[in-house]
C-alpha cells in the first residue's frame, strides 16, 4: 500500500483528533496543518524507490515513532539502511510503499499521522521544506567558521 492510498482515504476532520493527540504541540498550528493536509491531497503521487518504515525509539524526552525510508541499501553489518525523509517532496512521499509489517503492526490513521508529522517537520508548505533544504545545503558546503545557526522561524 502506498502513502497516497491512506492519505486520500481520510479527511482532515478524521485525522486531526489523533494527530493532535499524538503531537499536542501542533495545536497552535491547526489551520496551517489542515491547509497542508488538503494541499497534499491535491498532489499527484510520484514514483519513489523508498519504502516507509516506522520504529519506536526512545530519547531523553521519552518514546516516539521514528519515520524513515528504506531502499534496500545495506550497512556494513548487513542491516538495511534507514534514511531521513523530512526533506523529500510531498508528491514523492505519496508514491512510497509502506512496509508490509508496518501495515500489520500499526493502524492506518497512526501511520498517516506519523508520516504527516514527518512530512511537515520543516513547515506546513513545500516552500518551507525547500527553504530548509537550501539552508542545509549552504551549511553542508560551508567551512566550520561559516556555519549559520538554524532559524527557529523555519518551523513556524
Amino acid at each position: 500500500m502506498k502513502v497516497a492510498e491512506i492519505i486520500f482515504r481520510y479527511t482532515w476532520p478524521e485525522v486531526e483528533p489523533l494527530y493532535l493527540q499524538l503531537y499536542p504541540k501542533q495545536k497552535r498550528s491547526r489551520k496551517k496543518a489542515r491547509e497542508a493536509f488538503e494541499y497534499i491531497q491535491s498532489l499527484k503521487p510520484v514514483g519513489c524507490e523508498m519504502r516507509i518504515h516506522l520504529e519506536c525509539r526512545d530519547d531523553e524526552e521519552g518514546a516516539y515513532q521514528d519515520v524513515s525510508g528504506r531502499d534496500g541499501s545495506l550497512r556494513e553489518n548487513g542491516q538495511e539502511e534507514c534514511f531521513g525523509l523530512f526533506l523529500m517532496d510531498w508528491d514523492e512521499w505519496l508514491g512510497m510503499e509502506i512496509e508490509t509489517d508496518i501495515l500489520e503492526r500499526y493502524l492506518e490513521l497512526d501511520i498517516l499521522c506519523h508520516c504527516f508529522w514527518e512530512m511537515t517537520w520543516c513547515g506546513y508548505s513545500m516552500e518551507k521544506v525547500e527553504k530548509f533544504r537550501k539552508r542545509l545545503d549552504r551549511v553542508s558546503t560551508s567551512k566550520k567558521e561559516d556555519f549559520i545557526p538554524l532559524d527557529p522561524s523555519l518551523w513556524e
